[in-house]
């Protein structure tokens, strides 16, 4: 089995982290090609670091978030014309991985499919008005690990939504046009899509807890970074946090606790009424927590709207 990997990155401060290099070195295993695409300003310094790992740099601002590294990663596919059975698209927005990726691929294979991800999501945004609402139970596969078939690659399905990938002016556009739309386009192929971990049984209110225990008792191989960049957890709880995904496992819990540190030097202390609504939101679903704040966001625009207009008059 012939697989190559297109890996999107990018870095606020323009570096590759020492937890990157520890994901790609595990790709190898089963990866016979890496294309590492950065959205990022590297220098030769940065770029080095990467030899005798990626086959292929790319880097430089785009603007296009993962789809458009993924995107020019699939360019240089076409335009060197290399050979593969199996086209993998990972991100660097998880730590890890925690257990050896072959079992996983192994597993797979023998699954009747034409493309697959580690986890489903049944959420998507939907503008009204100007705001951000929530569409419940619009199932896609998630695009921060998700391995295509040579049938699903060769389709024109899949090459017009490749070559449709622009910049989008925000993150919610990104999930409802690219990270939906993908996994409806193919759908609606008829190409068959599967799922290797589900969160619909998880008794786990909290993204965080439910991250921890698939680690633990599923053997779930990777943490999202962003679970660790939540403004209300301090330092000793997310070392507490670090320790608890860690605790039998061979990973080196530095290369987690260094990247949360340096993500975490900007990130603005929470004023007194969000850490109310936290503490009271804390142990609800992740629906309920969203609704209230699409609530807040609909509220703040009202009033704005009413005291602005009377403001106006002055």
């Amino acid at each position: 089995m012939k697989r190559l990997c297109v890996f999107a990155h990018w870095d606020r401060d323009n570096i590759i982290d020492r937890y990157v290099i520890y994901y790609l070195k595990a790709l190898r295993e089963v990866c016979q090609t890496i294309i590492f695409v950065s959205d990022s300003d590297l220098d030769s310094k940065e770029l080095s670091k990467l030899d005798g790992i990626a086959d292929y740099k790319i880097a430089g601002r785009h603007g296009e978030y993962d789809f458009g590294s993924y995107k020019r990663g699939f360019s240089l596919i076409q335009n060197s014309g290399l050979d593969f059975d199996e086209l993998l698209w990972v991100n660097d927005s998880c730590y890890g991985p925690f257990y050896s990726l072959k079992s996983l691929f192994e597993k797979m294979e023998k699954e009747k499919c034409d493309f697959w991800g580690l986890t489903e999501w049944n959420f998507c945004p939907v503008c009204k008005n100007g705001i951000y609402t929530l569409k419940v139970d619009n199932f896609h596969i998630q695009t921060y690990f998700i391995n295509f078939k040579k049938n699903v690659t060769n389709s024109t399905a899949f090459n017009n939504f490749i070559n449709s990938i622009t910049s989008l002016p925000n993150k919610n556009e990104i999930v409802i046009n690219y990270e939906v739309g993908l996994s409806k386009i193919l759908f609606d192929s008829k190409f068959v899509g599967k799922v290797m971990f589900h969160d619909k049984n998880s008794s786990c209110n909290t993204p965080l807890d439910n991250a921890i225990i698939k680690i633990h008792d599923f053997k779930f191989p990777l943490l999202k970074t962003n679970l660790l960049k939540n403004e209300y957890l301090t330092q000793t709880k997310i070392d507490k946090i670090i320790n608890s995904v860690c605790k039998q496992i061979n990973y080196d819990k530095e290369l987690i606790s260094c990247h949360t540190k340096r993500m975490r030097e900007r990130i603005p202390k929470p004023n007194f009424y969000r850490k109310v609504r936290y503490k009271l939101l804390r142990n609800c679903s992740y629906i309920t927590k969203y609704r209230v704040i699409l609530f807040e966001k609909a509220l703040f625009k009202v009033a704005n709207f009413i005291f602005f207009n009377k403001l106006k008059k002055f």
